[in-house]
């Protein structure tokens, strides 16, 4: 015996998805967008920031070396979209591989110093060591 096929409420043959069914769909699909995507944004955000905080800390080992030799923290500005690199000539310093981040070291004595990155999105942020905290 042959498989029947599905009759719709006129008497013809059902094909396919009505009009209600994709709207329905599509409306689904929005609401997940909608709750999704600036998850996702805020995930990407945060990623990068502690990427940059990575960055940054790496200064940290350099800074001290240089502390050991010379009594005082170092200071200077690595951008290597402009050529500059006054923080490698200072302590020796370059970042792992060139992101287009900006970093800049600022010495307060032989107290403690300041690392800030900006990255070409224009994200900044900024530590105070030795330890790390946040700057502000």
């Amino acid at each position: 015996m042959a498989a029947r096929r599905g009759v719709g409420i006129r008497g013809r043959l059902a094909a396919g998805f009505s009009l209600l069914e994709l709207l329905i769909a599509l409306a689904v699909i929005a609401v997940v967008a909608a709750i999704a995507v600036p998850v996702y944004r805020d995930y990407v955000a945060t990623a990068r920031d502690a990427a940059l905080v990575r960055q940054v800390t790496t200064i940290e080992v350099f800074q001290e070396d240089y502390k050991l030799r010379t009594a005082t923290y170092g200071a200077g500005r690595y951008d290597a979209a402009n050529g500059i690199a006054t923080l490698t000539t200072a302590i020796d310093w370059k970042p792992s591989r060139d992101d287009g981040v900006v970093y800049e070291v600022t010495a307060n004595g032989g107290e403690n110093w300041m690392a800030r990155a900006t990255d070409s999105a224009g994200r900044t942020i900024c530590r105070v060591f030795p330890g790390g905290r946040p700057c502000g």
